[in-house]
């Protein structure tokens, strides 16, 4: 047993050294990788299903709690551990694919996105290539704008191995761009609907922009959303203009979380923030449209969700855009 905790104590310190050394790596934004932590869990890890879990928290929760110390967000605890770890055996192939295209793509991923946007300070930011425990694909916590949490397994699990890689990085990338230049408040409770119906958008967009030959399911996402999604904008819209300033999550929620099955397919804020924006940018650079807020924005959003509610606009293929 000596010789075990003595094994687990050693991983534990090649892990944080190989993180150290990888947030060091070439490239303006620094990333820090923790996937070799979990190459390293996987091989030592016992069968007991308990002690397998309380190994986990050891080995990838407890050494990062700038990640994991999110109550909101994690579940923690041993019971929730091991039910994770069970479904996440089947993912590990396309988590180690995904992995391995990222390190590929990543200095390409990141030019693309300075030429299009050079103000952009990327030296404040940071990107996790992480386990969000199937909680999310990518996320920017709340009380940190300058971080990106890159869900490895998440990405897995929600959109398989052959997603493009660089259409979701190139979102999530303008979501870091657009808090810098076009801060969210401090009390984030209180952010209006048009505004996250507007960001999200706004994200969608510059991935297809930055990625011209994605389609519109590469940029939503999600293959019902782009099929099936336009017919319902006229109807959603007109529901969403009542909502538009509302602050609640449950609210936002209808419009930008995903959900399975029903007649309307989910997360149409998306859908109708890129139409929205897509609008804007015919006579709008996209650095400008980043940096709209307030009245200004709310009106925008406003006009144009009303516009896509008498079906004045129809939702219709990507285009490209010129700065």
């Amino acid at each position: 047993m000596r010789v075990c905790l003595l094994n687990y104590s050693v991983l534990i310190c090649v892990a944080c050294a190989y993180t150290c050394q990888s947030a060091k790596a070439d490239g303006a934004i620094a990333v820090e990788d923790l996937i070799p932590d979990l190459s390293n869990f996987v091989r030592v890890a016992p069968q007991d299903k308990e002690s397998r879990a309380k190994l986990f928290a050891q080995l990838i929760i407890q050494p990062h709690p700038e990640i994991y110390q999110r109550a909101d967000i994690f579940k923690t605890d041993i019971p929730t551990l091991e039910l994770y770890l069970d479904a996440l055996t089947a993912y590990l192939p396309a988590i180690n694919v995904l992995h391995a295209r990222f390190e590929q793509q990543r200095a390409s991923i990141e030019t693309n996105f300075l030429n299009h946007f050079p103000d952009f300070d990327a030296k404040k930011m940071k990107i996790y290539l992480m386990l969000s425990l199937f909680r999310f694909d990518g996320k920017i916590p709340h009380d940190n704008p300058h971080m990106l949490l890159l869900g490895m397994d998440g990405l897995a699990k929600f959109h398989g191995q052959n997603v493009l890689l660089s259409v979701i990085v190139s979102h999530e990338l303008f979501h870091l761009y657009h808090f810098q230049v076009n801060p969210l408040p401090r009390d984030t409770d209180y952010v209006g609907l048009y505004r996250l119906v507007w960001q999200e958008g706004l994200a969608t967009y510059v991935s297809q922009i930055l990625n011209p030959g994605a389609s519109l399911s590469d940029i939503l996402l999600d293959p019902r959303l782009a099929d099936e999604g336009p017919k319902f904008i006229p109807a959603i819209a007109a529901s969403l203009q009542r909502d538009l300033g509302s602050t609640d999550d449950t609210t936002a929620g209808l419009y930008l979380s995903y959900r399975r099955g029903g007649l309307v397919p989910s997360r149409m804020g998306y859908l109708i923030g890129y139409e929205i924006v897509k609008k804007a940018a015919a006579d709008h650079a996209l650095v400008e449209l980043a940096r709209l807020r307030g009245d200004s924005l709310s009106s925008l959003v406003r006009t144009q969700t009303a516009a896509l509610a008498t079906g004045a606009s129809q939702a219709s293929k990507p285009v490209k855009h010129s700065d």
